[in-house]
């Protein structure tokens, strides 16, 4: 949540983003399988920017490792910033010991933002921790191989961190902004 409360000339923001997570399945083809594979993605932490003071506008930085760099921005006691962790756990449908990878699809669908009590909050630029990904471009899909699946169960954790643009005409708010991500099993290779 992002909370704006007037102050004498500046105001306290604190913003989390989460919600709205989808995992699906691509037309993978099970022949032969006791049961048909199924995929989840679990929200485990939201991504948050933090308690902080601001003018007029400013920026704030989450990456997926957690560092944090603001512009206009005055940091103050409250929740502290951290990138968003998610949990994709794909259920092959059978017990069969054999290694696979893992093909799959991740989206931002585009930018989040809310407006509430004069202020607005953006958030456009994304990174992550998946291996050969590095930056998420709202609206692009980015494809992805896990390596390592041995078991029926395959779980990845993954970071999403982002970039916010705060702009306040007047007063104060608290925000929620729902940080849209799809994530969808292409293939087991």
């Amino acid at each position: 949540m992002l909370r704006v409360c007037p102050s004498v000339a500046l105001h306290k923001f604190r913003l989390i983003a989460g919600g709205l997570f989808c995992a699906g399945l691509a037309g993978l083809p099970a022949p032969g399988m006791a049961a048909s594979p199924t995929v989840t993605l679990t929200a485990d932490q939201a991504l948050r920017f933090g308690s902080f003071f601001t003018d007029t506008t400013g920026s704030r930085t989450v990456t997926s490792t957690g560092s944090v760099s603001s512009t206009s921005i005055v940091p103050v006691t409250g929740s502290q910033p951290g990138p968003a962790q998610f949990t994709l756990t794909y259920d092959r449908g059978n017990n069969a010991n054999v290694a696979y990878a893992l093909l799959i699809s991740v989206l931002v669908p585009g930018t989040a933002s809310q407006v509430s009590g004069g202020v607005t909050g953006t958030i456009s630029r994304f990174d992550t921790d998946l291996p050969g990904v590095g930056t998420l471009l709202p609206g692009q899909t980015a494809q992805v191989t896990l390596i390592g699946c041995r078991r029926r169960m395959c779980s990845r954790t993954f970071r999403v961190g982002g970039t916010l643009q705060v702009a306040r005409t007047s007063g104060g708010a608290q925000l929620a902004i729902p940080l849209p991500v799809v994530v969808t099993v292409l293939a087991e290779l």
